[in-house]
């Protein structure tokens, strides 16, 4: 817990302040260590009552069934471990001399450069934003019932816990589990649940999976694979209402007509970026609008992950929400609080994952820059594929996929191969040249 790691009675005052306990957060706190920050100047605000840890595992090897060799469970996964990092528990938060400041940061006071912070009030010379995003709740569209017993949403460690807690419970040869949304989420929770022996059903509006990332092609693969491994999938579909019995789940009713049956529903519709404690800085796209530096419209304060809008490259400005763009955003924005003058943030847009990981036949899928343009599919190894996309000439973007999928050698050659922006000669060619 993280009162281990707090200095009681302490002045709650900071050179540098971080606002948020997620990954962000923890690499921020591993730059101004590696910058050598004395102890003592570096606060950081969460409302989480563990220290940082890495968000993803949290869809991924905290949920694998219990039969699973790997079975994600902190301290294991503190931050920076995804990331090639020490893992920073609470010990090393108190022997690097950093503080936390439990509880919610609910104002922030520019001009007199302090955080509201329940009762208390923390001023700082320097803070980072990093506060990341919260769940987008069905219930906001009129979608009855997300608060009964077994209707989850997952964001936190104790989230987590407490739906494989759940899980623990129940005989799986009758459970039933209903999925709502097809992206990040509810792939990844799906891949990870039906490895219980439980009965999943998958159920988004849009006409395939991760329509954000895939084409109609690249999806229909992706559900095949889910198909084949025992995941049902109804699309085109929502679910209007949680029913309940007793106070807990029984079913959800469809917008077409029809109910499912299910005694568990995790629910992943997409996120809201976590910015209305903070009134007064320039805004876009949901974010706190930065420059290449990372500073907001107020020189002392700075934003990183998934609540900055930031330069893109590919023109105008982006706002990103995955894990890599946090890793590297946190560096920056610690690096130009420091007054260290780093080169212009270029960030080329990363996405992937990696589905039953607990089986022998894990898929994996890495993408690396833009969807702009026209998408070209090719056949790459057995239970493979590739995709590029076209713009003006250039590849702009490329994707791979497939069981057991890309390596981190192909990962790095891919990263390489796009960022060269080469002229396009067709998807199958790309691969080749790039050796993959």
């Amino acid at each position: 817990m993280l009162r281990a790691c707090c200095r009681l009675g302490m002045a709650k005052n900071f050179e540098y302040l971080v606002v948020g306990g997620g990954n962000a957060a923890g690499y921020a706190c591993r730059e101004f260590v590696a910058n050598g920050v004395e102890a003592g100047k570096v606060g950081v605000v969460t409302a989480e009552p563990v220290p940082p840890y890495e968000r993803p595992a949290l869809t991924k090897a905290y949920l694998h069934p219990p039969t699973a060799k790997v079975r994600a469970r902190l301290p294991g996964f503190h931050t920076c471990v995804g990331g090639g990092g020490e893992r920073q528990t609470v010990e090393w938060y108190a022997e690097k001399g950093i503080s936390f400041v439990q509880g919610r940061a609910s104002a922030v006071d520019v001009a007199k450069k302090s955080v509201q912070v329940g009762e208390e009030q923390c001023c700082y010379e320097k803070l980072i934003i990093a506060t990341g995003t919260r769940p987008l709740r069905v219930s906001a569209f009129g979608v009855k019932g997300d608060d009964l017993k077994n209707v989850f949403y997952l964001r936190e460690e104790r989230e987590a816990a407490e739906l494989v807690g759940t899980l623990e419970k129940l005989d799986a040869s009758t459970t039933k589990i209903v999925i709502v949304g097809g992206g990040y989420i509810g792939l990844e929770c799906a891949a990870a649940l039906v490895g219980w022996g439980m009965d999943v059903t998958m159920v988004f509006p849009e006409a395939h999976c991760m329509p954000r990332l895939f084409t109609a092609d690249l999806a229909q693969w992706l559900e095949n694979e889910y198909a084949a491994r025992g995941v049902k999938i109804l699309k085109g579909d929502l679910v209007t209402e949680f029913l309940g019995e007793g106070g807990s789940l029984a079913g959800v009713q469809l917008k077409s007509g029809g109910t499912l049956q299910c005694t568990v529903a995790v629910v992943g519709v997409g996120a809201v970026p976590n910015t209305e404690f903070c009134a007064g800085l320039s805004m876009e796209k949901g974010g706190f609008l930065v420059d290449e530096a990372m500073r907001t419209s107020d020189a002392n304060i700075f934003a990183c992950g998934d609540v900055c809008t930031f330069p893109s490259n590919y023109g105008g400005v982006s706002r990103c929400e995955h894990v890599d763009h946090a890793r590297k955003s946190a560096k920056q924005s610690v690096q130009s609080a420091l007054g260290l003058n780093p080169a212009p943030y270029v960030y080329l847009p990363y996405f992937y994952s990696r589905l039953f990981e607990y089986t022998d036949a894990p898929i994996v899928f890495n993408f690396f820059g833009d969807q702009t343009g026209e998408c070209q599919v090719c056949a790459r190894k057995e239970k493979s594929l590739g995709a590029i996309w076209v713009k003006d000439g250039k590849v702009m973007g490329a994707l791979l996929m497939g069981s057991p999928g890309p390596s981190g050698e192909d990962q790095a050659k891919l990263r390489e191969a796009v960022a060269a922006a080469p002229p396009a000669a067709g998807a199958t060619a790309f691969f080749e040249a790039a050796s993959l």
